[in-house]
């Protein structure tokens, strides 16, 4: 089992927040979760898909389940675009952020309309305000830390932006999302395509089964599946 004092969240959310992973073989952390509860405000809960003593332990113990999370790769070599899908493709670009002023101006554009399938967005103790502060703070956080902020166009039209790290030959996506007013979400989880002077062999990321539009384009490219886990959550009043 593994905790975690998620510090950073009282910035976003504005309460104390801890988050706890069961491990496969590890026994439900009914004491464990007592203690914390007397000491944190929201707490998440996560282990493997499958495991229904868990499951039922969670429910038993008043967690909500919330969503369940999806690990996914894919070796760049192997996208196969069909010729109208690089037609399509041809049409979209990526600028790389390199400023502070840059940064802003991405910032500024994330909205409380922008993520409708995020955890927190769907939380009606929280909702999209919360969600929209947590992911500017996060956008922010990672590039100041070293992550790859990209702005995506679609022809001169600036449609959403993608933020990513890569170690080891691997490109991780992050987070990243399309402007409300544009309609283009499902474009910007491909933005490892867009970029054209990428120097990397996979392409891993998460994403969560709430999101089914995005959800369905993976699965149109034929990403593998490495991991999924359940996420219960839980709000304490003290």
């Amino acid at each position: 089992m593994k905790i975690v004092d998620c510090i950073w969240e009282q910035a976003n959310l504005g309460c104390r927040v801890a988050e706890v992973s069961i491990g496969a073989t590890d026994p439900f952390p009914t004491e464990e979760l007592l203690d914390l509860e007397s000491k944190f405000d929201y707490i998440v809960l996560k282990f493997e898909v499958g495991n229904f003593l868990h499951y039922q332990a969670a429910a038993d113990n008043r967690y909500a389940f919330i969503e369940t999370q999806l690990s996914i790769k894919k070796k760049m070599a192997d996208f196969k675009l069909s010729p109208k899908e690089e037609k399509i493709l041809s049409l979209f670009s990526a600028k790389k952020v390199t400023s502070a002023a840059e940064l802003e101006t991405v910032i500024q554009k994330i909205d409380n309309k922008m993520f409708v399938t995020d955890r927190i967005y769907l939380d009606p103790v929280f909702g999209p305000d919360f969600s929209a502060r947590r992911y500017q703070n996060w956008t922010r956080t990672a590039f100041e830390q070293g992550a790859v902020l990209n702005r995506f166009f679609y022809r001169d039209s600036e449609i959403g932006y993608g933020i990513s790290k890569i170690e080891d030959n691997v490109l991780t996506g992050l987070l990243g999302g399309a402007y409300e007013s544009e309609g283009m979400g499902i474009v910007c989880p491909l933005g490892a395509l867009i970029i054209k002077d990428r120097e990397f062999e996979w392409y891993k990321t998460k994403i969560s089964m709430n999101n089914t539009p995005v959800l369905k384009l993976y699965n149109h490219f034929n990403f593998e599946i490495t991991d999924t886990e359940y996420v219960f959550v839980k709000h304490i009043q003290h």
